[in-house]
């Protein structure tokens, strides 16, 4: 589903590009975590005045090339070589992602060379040994596909689901993140860094703001069915193909993996930074931009269209249960050497 269906294009005002504020905050709240990581263990005897780094899952907009300056700027300040570095930035996403609006707002005095390479990151993208450094994020929470098979009745997504909905989209992110790993595993050169982003559930909390974004969709789209608009057996056969993964579940695939050493990993919290729990409003405009396609390719325009603006006057009900979610650490944060 993934391949099919990115995350809204161009540069309007519904676009990803434009409503992906929360996403950047995320990445803003780790970027020292990434310098002081790339001073402390990316392995200079490996590297070449070459530097050649990718984005996994890169998406449209200005947060992906924020993140690679950054990298950039890291990788220069540990190098020791008179010699000035020369980089390849390599932009990946799904093949329906839009390039053209992504390389069209590239800086344009950009200090590297830029390429798209469209295809799943669940698969080989590069060569052997050709990445010096990796960078994902908010992307890996997207499964492959849908969790098959499954009658999960009144809900679209895993989080507090029965016991056996909960382990079928438990499995399949585990085979997901395990051919990643193996990818990337082939790809990154020895010594090489990879830096991993994306929501993450703590232990013992059952609810994350976007676990209780995907339960009002879902109770949202009850009440179309209620009304007829709908077909309630629809809903029940829909799961979203996103996993909201625990700390363990990502150490036990990363270590069963055995190619790359965890030198961090950890729970952050990104709204530490503001005062005010995230408005909900804003994050509902968020959400559509980054997943009306999954809901419409399954469901309908009509319909989303509909499920979408009737969501909207649930905001303040949401920005509740968002108040009491302010302080959970709930964005996974995972440096990991190639060894």
């Amino acid at each position: 589903m993934g391949e099919t269906f990115p995350m809204k294009g161009g540069d309007d005002a519904h676009s990803y590009s434009k409503n992906s504020r929360y996403q950047k905050l995320a990445s803003d709240t780790v970027k020292e975590m990434i310098q002081e990581a790339v001073s402390e263990y990316l392995a200079t005897e490996s590297m070449s005045s070459r530097v050649t780094i990718a984005d996994l899952g890169c998406s449209v907009g200005l947060n992906t090339f924020f993140a690679v300056q950054n990298l950039m700027e890291a990788v220069e300040a540990k190098w020791s070589s008179k010699n000035k570095l020369e980089f390849q930035v390599f932009f990946n996403d799904h093949s329906a992602n839009d390039f053209n609006t992504l390389f069209t707002s590239l800086p344009p005095d950009r200090q590297y060379h830029a390429a798209g390479v469209p295809g799943s990151f669940h698969g080989r993208l590069f060569p052997c040994n050709s990445i010096t450094v990796a960078y994902s994020s908010q992307s890996l929470h997207w499964l492959s596909k849908q969790p098959q098979g499954l009658h999960n009745e009144g809900r679209i997504h895993g989080s507090g689901a029965p016991e056996h909905v909960a382990r079928a989209y438990s499995d399949q992110f585990e085979k997901d993140l395990g051919d990643f790993m193996s990818a990337r595993a082939e790809e990154i050169v020895n010594g090489g860094l990879m830096f991993l982003l994306m929501p993450g559930t703590p232990e013992g909390v059952p609810q994350t703001e976007l676990s209780a974004i995907f339960d009002y969709y879902g109770y949202t789209l009850m009440d179309l069915a209620k009304e007829g608009v709908v077909e309630k057996s629809a809903i029940d056969a829909f799961n979203l193909p996103i996993h909201i993964p625990t700390l363990e579940e990502m150490r036990k695939v990363i270590e069963k993996n055995g190619h790359f050493s965890i030198e961090r990993i950890e729970l952050i919290n990104p709204k530490a930074g503001i005062e005010e729990a995230l408005d909900a409003a804003t994050v509902l405009v968020h959400m559509r931009a980054a997943m009306e396609g999954v809901f419409t390719a399954h469901f309908g325009a009509s319909v989303v269209d509909k499920m979408f603006a009737n969501v909207l006057p649930k905001a303040p009900q949401i920005s509740h249960c968002f108040q009491a979610l302010h302080n959970i650490h709930n964005q996974l944060f995972l440096v990991l050497t190639r060894k």
